[in-house]
């Protein structure tokens, strides 16, 4: 009997190139695993057996090679497409709802579902059944989420229609849970003097590190350089390279697959051994104990590429080299928290990842930059935005901090001579008493830039002639709200426009006020009319 070649019946506006026809002669297929290369997830197979024979084989066959591909593209382009991680995430995460649900919609219509019964209705079924699973609007959001990736890459190919799903079915779902925030200072405090602790006993010692040794090395590590967390257990046993131009510093080079980059740290490398004991240890030294510690075992492993490998002391796996996965870092994070019984403000054992410590480390560098959001962003290694939507947390004192610390000069006051004004020169806000020497210039003998920083700086000065620029900065923070989101533009921009609006504005003329605000919006100050130009501005 000839085998049939079989296709979806729907229809397929603007087809794919990448069009390919489905056996579908012989299902369940031969093979019904697909192999991962090693990930930072742990997991190394996903097995499509128990989906099969359920009214929808036809559906399993189309997922199970859609993720075959994308496993393919990984392995060529060495997880530069998308990781193995995120495949796995689609499968977990997504085809363990989906695939199920498929096997109730055969039930209920008593034949084998086909792939053009996959429609818009039918994917609106989908989202009501998720919706009903009565996990978090997040974690509803997930599911669907990476469902429809599978979805899409079967669309892709021609075996499902196109144009299938509706327009964010999960409003404000972003808005529903909110991550762990920062760790107090408090917190951070008993977190570094634990790792201390735990860093001197590891340094003392000379024999190959253990998982759990190797994951206190990796929460110091993390703790210093807020990197993220696949990116530190893919860190390569070469990730420090010797700094291009300064001879006591050395680089940390690690890869974030999302946005396909390369993320460099610059890192001071200590001279002083004796300071790996009495405070935790530099970057540099705590990569270089791991990377030499080791060796033997990286070199024996089958991934003797990466930093943090170890030797399995598991039953089943026992002597054999093993590379740190989540499951692992998770598992000893938790060791780690239990065995210094650190808890948070409210007395309650501390829940902490490696995520957490990165948001700790760029709410610091907001802090030590002089709260500047687009330095901190820069040194975060994102964008702007994505700094303020996920990382900064308003400081508990921040309304306080921001207030107006220069000089409001009305003219009245000016006229009657009873107050000498001293010299001033123009800056794109207002005016300042020194732009050279001012409290927040460089001191380097060029002029301050900080121009968002005015309003805390007591060389800042305003008079009626200034309001036009004021308005101006106002109404181009004002049109960042759109682009930001009201959380995090409030958190970043709402003291600067409070201080315009109730310190400010108050002291002058209410007619004059309304003139340079109205100017102001219709024809801002060349200075702020590009939004661009705040990113130089903080």
């Amino acid at each position: 009997m000839p085998r049939k070649q079989l296709q979806s019946t729907a229809a397929r506006p603007g087809r794919a190139v990448s069009d390919e026809t489905l056996d579908l002669a012989s299902l369940p297929p031969a093979i019904t695993i697909i192999p991962l290369p090693v990930n930072a997830a742990g997991v190394r197979n996903l097995d499509f057996a128990r989906y099969y024979g359920n009214g929808c084989d036809v559906v399993v066959y189309a997922a199970q090679r859609a993720l075959e591909r994308m496993t393919r593209a990984c392995v060529e382009s060495g997880g530069k497409t998308l990781s193995a991680a995120t495949i796995a995430s689609y499968y977990r995460h997504g085809l363990s709802a989906f695939l199920p649900f498929c096997a109730t919609i055969a039930s209920a219509l008593e034949r084998e579902l086909r792939l053009d019964d996959l429609d818009r209705p039918f994917v609106d079924h989908f989202i009501a059944h998720v919706r009903q699973l009565g996990a978090s609007l997040s974690s509803q959001k997930t599911r669907y989420s990476v469902t429809k990736s599978v979805l899409v890459a079967m669309a892709q190919s021609g075996w499902i229609a196109k144009n299938l799903f509706p327009r964010n079915p999960f409003p404000n779902s972003n808005r529903s849970a909110k991550g762990q925030p920062p760790l107090s200072e408090p917190e951070r405090r008993n977190v570094l003097q634990a790792l201390k602790a735990d860093m001197r006993a590891i340094i003392k010692g000379s024999d190959p590190l253990t998982s759990e040794e190797l994951v206190v090395c990796l929460l110091a590590v993390a703790v210093r350089t807020g990197i993220n967390p696949t990116p530190a257990l893919e860190l390569l046993a070469d990730c420090l390279q010797p700094h291009p131009i300064k001879a006591d510093r050395y680089v940390l080079v690690s890869f974030k697959r999302r946005g396909n980059a390369t993320h460099i740290q610059s890192l001071r490398r200590a001279t002083d051994i004796e300071s790996m004991v009495s405070a935790l240890p530099d970057v540099a030294r705590i990569i270089d104990l791991v990377r030499e510690r080791n060796a033997i075992l990286r070199q024996a492993s089958n991934h003797p590429e990466l930093l943090f490998v170890y030797e399995s002391r598991s039953s089943n796996t026992a002597r054999e080299p093993r590379r740190l996965t989540q499951t692992i870092l998770n598992y000893y994070v938790k060791a780690f928290l239990d065995r210094h019984q650190i808890s948070d403000a409210d007395g309650k054992p501390l829940k902490l990842n490696v995520m957490r410590l990165r948001k700790t480390f760029e709410n610091r560098l907001f802090t030590l930059s002089g709260q500047d959001p687009f330095l901190t962003a820069k040194l975060g290694g994102h964008s702007m935005k994505v700094s303020n939507d996920h990382y900064l947390e308003a400081p508990e004192n921040a309304k306080k901090n921001w207030r107006l610390m220069g000089e409001i000069r009305t003219e009245e006051l000016l006229n009657q001579g009873k107050v000498a004004p001293l010299p001033t020169q123009n800056t794109p806000v207002a005016r300042c008493r020194d732009t050279v020497n001012g409290e927040h210039a460089p001191k380097n003998g060029e002029h301050c830039q900080k121009f968002l920083a005015c309003f805390r700086c007591r060389s800042f000065v305003v008079t009626g002639d200034d309001l036009y620029r004021v308005f101006s900065l106002y109404w181009a923070l004002v049109r960042m709200r759109e682009t930001m989101g009201t959380s995090a533009w409030k958190r970043v921009y709402g003291h600067i426009i409070r201080i315009i609006d109730q310190e400010i504005t108050p002291k002058f003329d209410a007619e004059t006020v309304s003139i340079q605000r109205q100017r102001a919006n219709i024809d801002p100050h060349p200075f702020w009319r590009d939004p661009d130009i705040l990113e130089g501005a903080a």
